[in-house]
């Protein structure tokens, strides 16, 4: 009879072990199914109402906030059908928080990696607001203003250099030029004393005038310099910066309208006379 008893009382303790919370993993999965919002749910979402399968897992996880088997489903709801991957991501997250060791854990982790990659690719940079536009607008016509300049400025750059260097031509020929006439200054003068010495005086004083007559320098100055046109310039206006008259400047620029002068132009300045000064 001891025997007897001993046995049943061994038998009462395994089952209030087996009741009493020591339940396996499967049993909780069993349980989390059973609840009626979910099973509900499943109706509805093989019923391929979608939008009322998600309401019902979502009362299920107000009922059990961690019913991995309703975030499991909601997960896959929002990824496949309503293609909120917000809301998939979120409850694919749960589900692995929850079950990390489910059995379907890889299968979930790659549902998560596509929804993020869907929902990336899903996102789009909204249209430019008015006042964005207009700001580039305006910068793009301001490039396009400055390049016009920079082209301009370039041009004039180029015009002043072959200035500079036509003159700097001339005034390298004139100086030239003064050498070699002082060279035959001096020769024929160097000729003119040794005849001189078996001349009389009269005669060599003669020639000396003479020589010097013949040898009157010659003007070195080249015959005109070059301007380039400004702002607000004329032949009227550079005729009194130049002292010269406004005809002899259009006389030495011909095919040039006076009218229809250019910033940038190059023009030919005589250069003043004697009477022209006066």
């Amino acid at each position: 009879m001891n025997r007897v008893s001993s046995g049943i009382s061994i038998l009462l303790l395994v089952f209030c072990f087996a009741f009493s919370g020591c339940q396996p993993m499967s049993v909780a999965r069993v349980d989390e199914e059973r609840e009626a919002y979910y099973m509900d749910a499943k109706e509805k979402l093989f019923a391929g109402d979608y939008e009322e399968a998600a309401i019902g897992f979502e009362r299920a996880l107000e009922v059990n906030p961690k019913n991995a088997a309703a975030h499991l489903e909601l997960g896959l709801l929002h990824y496949e059908h309503l293609h909120n991957y917000v809301s998939a991501i979120y409850h694919f997250r749960k589900m692995l928080e929850l079950r990390p060791d489910h059995l379907m854990a890889g299968q979930i982790k790659d549902h998560l990696t596509r929804c993020e990659m869907d929902f990336a690719s899903s996102i789009h940079l909204g249209p430019l607001n008015q006042n964005t536009e207009t700001r580039i607008r305006n910068l793009v016509e301001t490039k396009e203003d400055l390049e016009e300049k920079v082209q301009s400025l370039e041009g004039q750059l180029r015009q002043m250099r072959s200035v500079l260097a036509a003159q700097s031509n001339d005034l390298k020929t004139a100086q030239e030029n003064a050498g070699q006439r002082r060279q035959t200054v001096g020769s024929v003068n160097g000729n003119e004393r040794t005849n001189q010495l078996s001349k009389p005086a009269v005669e060599r004083v003669s020639a000396i005038e003479s020589s010097q007559t013949d040898l009157t320098p010659v003007s070195t100055t080249p015959t005109y310099r070059k301007h380039m046109v400004r702002a607000n310039d004329s032949f009227y206006k550079l005729s009194r910066k130049y002292g010269v008259t406004p005809k002899v400047i259009a006389d030495v620029n011909p095919g040039i309208d006076s009218t229809k002068l250019q910033i940038g132009q190059v023009l030919n300045i005589p250069y003043p006379t004697a009477t022209a000064s006066r």
